[in-house]
């Protein structure tokens, strides 16, 4: 299942919530993220966990790609 805690542009704060990187929003580590256009598991490059931020660039350019062919 996906959620927010499970999710690699989320941050885990010290009070067991998840900020979002993209929405600057928080909210608990167990809220569905089903429908979430942004979510990504996470990726991990020399075994360790990329940061949000690079996370978030490859979901935005994940996005575009699909964008760009379906205008054709």
């Amino acid at each position: 299942m996906k959620t927010c805690g499970s999710c690699g542009i989320g941050k885990i704060t010290e009070n067991s919530k998840v900020k979002c990187f993209k929405y600057n929003i928080t909210k608990d580590i167990d809220t569905n993220s089903e429908t979430c256009l942004y979510y990504i598991d996470f990726i991990f490059e020399d075994d360790e966990a990329m940061n949000p931020f690079q996370h978030l660039i490859l979901k935005e350019q994940e996005l575009k790609s699909k964008h760009m062919k379906n205008t054709i």
